[in-house]
C-alpha cells in the first residue's frame, strides 16, 4: 500500500471541517496508507518511501530545511497534491511557487462557483458542477496544464491543473474554503484522480 502524508493545519482557514473531509476522502479508497502532520517541519526526514504529499494549509513561513526537503523529494519523482490555500502559503518563496506551478494573488467572496472541464484526459467523463467556495486567482509558471475552470459573476479562472516539476508530478485543485466543497462527489473524484496521477510513475497515465 502506498504511503501518503497529509500536511494540514488550521481551525478557520483551512477549516477544521475541511481537514476532516479531506482526510476521509484520502482514506476511503483504501489504496493509500495516510499519515497526517500539521507542518512541513514534521514530515519524515526520509521521504523516499512516500508516494505523495498532500498540502492543505495556510502558512506564511517554513524552515528552509523543511522546504528544501520537499523540493528535493518532488524533484526526484515524488508527488504533490495541493488543495485550496496551498497556493496562498509561503508566497515569498520563489522555489515553492516553482514547485506548485501557481501562486495565489487574490480571491472573491464565498459564492456558488461553476466548474467546467476543459478537456477529455485525466478527468475525462466528468460533468460540470457547482459548489460554494472562493474564486482564487493565480499567477502561473510556464507549462501548467489547466483541466478545469471555475467561474462566478462573469469572472473565470483556472481551478484544477497538473504540472511537472523535474521528475515529479503536481496537481492542484481550488475547492477547500468550506468542508462542504470537499465533500461534493465531483470534488472527491477530482481528488481521487489527481492523487492517482501524482503517485504514478512518469511513464504511466500521461496528461
Amino acid at each position: 500500500m502506498k504511503t501518503v502524508w497529509l500536511v494540514s493545519e488550521g481551525l478557520f482557514h483551512p477549516p477544521l471541517d475541511g481537514r476532516l473531509a479531506l482526510g476521509q476522502t484520502l482514506k476511503r479508497s483504501g489504496a493509500f496508507q495516510v499519515f497526517q502532520c500539521r507542518r512541513l517541519e514534521q514530515l519524515p526526514v526520509d521521504l523516499s518511501g512516500v508516494a505523495a504529499v498532500v498540502l492543505y494549509l495556510h502558512r506564511q513561513q517554513a524552515e528552509d530545511t523543511a522546504l528544501r526537503r520537499l523540493l528535493d523529494y518532488v524533484a526526484r519523482g515524488g508527488g504533490v497534491l495541493g488543495v485550496h490555500s496551498a497556493t496562498a502559503s509561503f508566497k515569498t518563496s520563489p522555489a515553492y511557487f516553482e514547485l506548485l506551478g501557481g501562486r495565489f494573488i487574490g480571491h472573491g467572496r464565498v459564492q456558488p462557483l461553476q466548474f467546467r472541464p476543459l478537456r477529455e484526459d485525466l478527468f475525462g467523463g466528468m460533468a460540470a458542477f457547482s459548489v460554494r467556495d472562493e474564486l482564487y486567482h493565480h499567477e502561473f509558471q510556464p507549462n501548467v496544464k489547466v483541466h478545469w475552470l471555475a467561474s462566478a459573476e462573469g469572472e473565470e479562472a483556472p481551478a484544477v491543473w497538473t504540472y511537472r516539476y523535474a521528475a515529479g508530478r503536481v496537481c492542484y485543485l481550488l475547492p477547500g474554503h468550506l468542508g462542504s466543497s470537499l465533500r461534493h462527489p465531483a470534488v472527491r473524484e477530482i481528488i481521487r484522480r489527481g492523487l492517482n496521477w501524482v503517485v504514478s510513475p512518469a511513464e504511466e497515465n500521461p496528461s
